[in-house]
């Protein structure tokens, strides 16, 4: 039990009228009075504290926990209390997560069940240990006050962001991609593949009519043309050491492994088949291109748990083992990182051998600090120097891509907030142009 301050100040008012009372003698027995209700105030509140049992809280949240992503969780808090009363109630979210909040201040009214949330943003995968919730509770007229530890313990796995495909699905829905950053796409009149006739408008080319189809009814008819589908997609992702540093308080290889299912999510829509290769200096996980939302769920529960090693990647040796088991050719996306030309000599030559066969591309983090402080004009030595280092990286990774793309690798650098979209679009842009 403790004290409120509506306690304490009584209690301190109760001392004033004792000292009154020490002055003016003939205020004694009143004083004395005045203090002994403060105290049986005190006494009685005490005794309308409820019991232990009183009290119980369950934790409402997904199934697994998305990485990096903003995740609801509710707290249901119901109570066998028949008078209202004033509490806070505390949860004990994960370490290693960002809360927009965890204490609530409630009144809690009889038999009612009270309902809280708040936002948790897990930062690494893995399992997420909520611990117990802790509630104080108020006595009926708010002098005492009680603490109550209610079980709530449980772990939650945190997997890479499954939210963000519902928010595209919704946003598809309604036609609102641009708000993630994606850029809509007409399907009809682009790709390959014949789709339909239909009559011709000024806005058409004229390598689309249809000059037999013309003849036949009389006016002039073009063909229209759709994406292509059940084509393949590859995701490799690099798991070797360098994908172990950290961009905004997330390791590179979980923000790439992010974009990744994404990639993966989009490319079943447009009914194409999606595969992962997982590597570091030997294979970690192979899946085979397949079609379908269940090959999206199997590539989950695939890759929820990869994480990369302190090791150096053998790039040759993971496209090797790849050209000898795929042999279709695919859209392979790469999800590495790349330092310089020489550093990233084993990037350059496996990919370059890659993209004789296949559309390759590769996707990097890049580092917003990097950026900052290439253009902080330095006031002291050591900004000098981070200025004068944070300029050669970013030109040893401008040279490294150049290398690549001379080679036919298409690359993206782009920092973790916009690393979805501009992949998406690239892959958008290919099935558009019927690069594969």
């Amino acid at each position: 039990m403790v004290l409120t301050s509506r306690a304490w100040f009584l209690l301190g008012l109760g001392g004033l009228v004792a000292l009154l009372g020490a002055a003016r003698p003939e205020l004694l027995g009143l004083t004395m009075l005045i203090d002994l209700l403060a105290i049986l105030a005190i006494t009685v509140d005490a005794l309308t504290l409820p019991g232990t049992n009183a009290f119980s809280v369950r934790r409402k949240r997904e199934r697994v926990l998305s990485l990096g992503a903003s995740n609801r969780i509710e707290l249901e808090l119901t109570h066998s209390l028949t008078t209202p009363r004033r509490a806070r109630l505390r949860d004990e979210p994960p370490p290693f997560c960002e809360y927009d909040s965890r204490e609530f201040t409630l009144t809690l009214l009889p038999n009612l069940p009270t309902q809280v949330a708040y936002h948790l943003t897990p930062n690494y995968r893995g399992e997420a240990r909520f611990e117990d919730v802790f509630l104080r509770v108020e006595g009926r007229f708010g002098l005492t006050a009680r603490d109550y530890r209610l079980p709530a313990r449980e772990i939650a796995p945190v997997y890479p962001n499954l939210l963000q495909m519902r928010e595209y699905d919704l946003l598809r829905h309604r036609g609102r991609l641009q708000q993630m950053g994606f850029r809509q796409r007409r399907l009809r009149g682009e790709g390959t593949e014949f789709e339909s006739l239909r009559e011709y408008t000024p806005d058409d080319e004229f390598r689309r009519i249809d000059w037999k189809a013309t003849a036949r009814r009389g006016k002039p008819t073009v063909r229209d043309y759709q994406i292509e589908r059940s084509q393949n997609v590859i995701l490799m992702l690099d798991a070797g050491r360098t994908m172990l540093a950290e961009v905004e308080g997330r390791r590179k290889f979980d923000a790439v492994l992010n974009t990744a299912l994404m990639l993966a999510y989009v490319a079943v829509q447009m009914d194409d088949k999606v595969g992962a290769l997982v590597f570091a200096d030997e294979i970690d996980l192979f899946t085979p291109p397949q079609r379908g939302k269940a090959q999206v769920a199997k590539l989950v529960d695939a890759l929820h748990d990869a994480q990369p090693r302190l090791v150096e990647s053998d790039y040759l040796y993971a496209t090797t083992y790849l050209a000898k088991r795929w042999r279709k050719r695919s859209l392979i996306a790469l999800f590495t990182d790349l330092i310089d030309p020489d550093a990233s000599r084993m990037v350059l030559h496996s990919l370059g051998a890659l993209a004789r066969q296949h559309l390759c591309v590769a996707i990097t983090v890049s580092d917003p600090r990097l950026h900052a402080w290439s253009r902080q004009t330095p006031n002291t030595a050591p900004e000098l120097y981070r200025r004068a280092v944070a300029l050669q990286t970013l030109n040893d990774r401008l040279a490294a891509m150049r290398s690549l793309e001379r080679m036919g690798v298409h690359c993206i650098d782009a920092e973790p907030d916009t690393l979805v979209p501009n992949l998406v679009n690239y892959y958008l842009q290919v099935k558009a142009r019927g690069g594969l």
